[in-house]
């Protein structure tokens, strides 16, 4: 019996020289060994491409290399899956980190669930420069679900959040769907909205109760922290891409899951793009409610709930744009 447990771990690089050799060792040092780690450089202009060379000389049968031309992350990973052959698909960040036993431990989970429709799901814990700082990230998500979308309802009533490298995917699931989406370039959560396509197309998820995946803060500047209107647009598209989940189920938790969203959405762009917010509203309507409920810190609903969500979020809005001019 041929035992099929090949992983293979998708590393999108751009100008990563800071924090890539950490990864690659964290990547090298898993206890599962059947992996092959393949890197897109894109377009660096800065030393990584040196360093990622280099372990592709040392590691030739491991790690393999390629430039892209500067498309994006999405982009990237999406030629990194093409020039896989792993039965599981690892992507990574190229500043993050594994634990150790992160890839053993799901592979196994996902073998013993004889389920080739199943995804695995670690924990992650955040931190800014060094590891040992991490702080735990506890989250009501972590578990087992079934069916596997249902943990999108709960992320987006919540307000929690998987980071993209804590999903070991079945490569036929991957096959599935229409990749990552390289119109998202500036979508600082483009995995997000890849990995609720892949959840619709999941039967469950198992949950490792081990494995950890460590997550490094992004940096001032970096595209995760960056809002500009392409990307806040992205996102909004993002929101609408995830009701195709109502052909699986219209209950109304799900709608107004869905609705959380576009009510999130309203609350942090509120005034900056008056555009994006009407399509919010048509869309939060669309779905068939008729009342908006606040979204927000304790202080701001509180108020909301007084006067009205629209009303409060001009009276924040004035409030904002007197502390600028002081």
């Amino acid at each position: 019996m041929i035992v099929k447990d090949k992983v293979s771990i998708i590393i999108p690089a751009f100008n990563a020289s800071k924090h890539i050799v950490e990864t690659l060792d964290s990547a090298l040092q898993q206890i599962h060994k059947n992996i092959e780690i393949i890197i897109i450089d894109d377009c660096s202009t800065d030393n990584t491409w040196n360093i990622i060379k280099a372990y592709s000389e040392k590691f030739l049968d491991i790690v393999s290399v390629y430039k892209n031309k500067s498309k994006g992350a999405c982009a990237a990973r999406n030629y990194g899956f093409e020039l896989s052959s792993g039965d599981y698909i690892q992507y990574l960040d190229a500043d993050d980190i594994l634990s150790k036993n992160k890839l053993s431990t799901e592979v196994e989970l996902l073998m013993s669930s004889k389920d080739s429709n199943a995804i695995a799901l670690s924990k992650w814990h955040h931190f800014d420069t060094v590891l040992e700082d991490h702080k735990v990230n506890n989250q009501l998500v972590y578990r087992d679900y079934s069916p596997a979308y249902k943990i999108l309802i709960d992320m987006w009533t919540q307000g929690e959040m998987i980071q993209t490298s804590c999903w070991l995917t079945p490569r036929t699931i991957i096959e599935s769907i229409d990749g990552w989406n390289e119109e998202f370039k500036s979508n600082p959560t483009d995995d997000s909205e890849f990995f609720a396509r892949v959840l619709i197309k999941c039967s469950k998820i198992v949950f490792d109760k081990q494995g950890i995946v460590y997550y490094r803060r992004p940096e001032k500047g970096n595209l995760s922290q960056t809002f500009n209107k392409d990307a806040v647009e992205s996102i909004l598209k993002s929101y609408k891409s995830y009701e195709s989940i109502l052909v699986l189920s219209s209950s109304e938790l799900v709608k107004r899951a869905l609705a959380q969203n576009y009510l999130n959405f309203i609350y942090a762009h509120y005034s900056k793009y008056p555009r994006l917010i009407i399509q919010s509203e048509q869309h939060f309507y669309g779905l068939g409610f008729k009342k908006m409920w606040p979204v927000g810190g304790y202080r701001f609903k509180k108020l909301a709930n007084m006067i009205g969500f629209k009303n409060a979020l001009v009276i924040r809005n004035g409030i904002n744009k007197i502390n600028l001019k002081i």
